[in-house]
């Protein structure tokens, strides 16, 4: 999973990533694995304190993911 970008001010680091994966497995917000590659971006922010992390949150649009498995192309 390659990092497309990363900043860092004081105790905090953001992180952007684009995945890209395929659709199998369990189900998604409901829908059966389709074999379906989807493509998203995923920002994490992390705090770090003494080099550990010691908060994390994150954000992935998941309607986006959603849209990608129930479209049919």
């Amino acid at each position: 999973m390659p990092i497309h970008s990363i900043m860092a001010d004081s105790d905090q680091v953001a992180v952007y990533l684009i995945l890209e994966g395929t659709h199998t497995g369990i189900p998604f917000l409901g829908v059966p694995a389709t074999g379906k590659t989807v493509k998203f971006s995923l920002m994490i922010l992390l705090r770090i304190v003494n080099g550990k992390i010691i908060e994390k949150s994150s954000h992935v649009d998941v309607n986006d993911i959603f849209r990608q498995l129930t479209f049919n192309a």
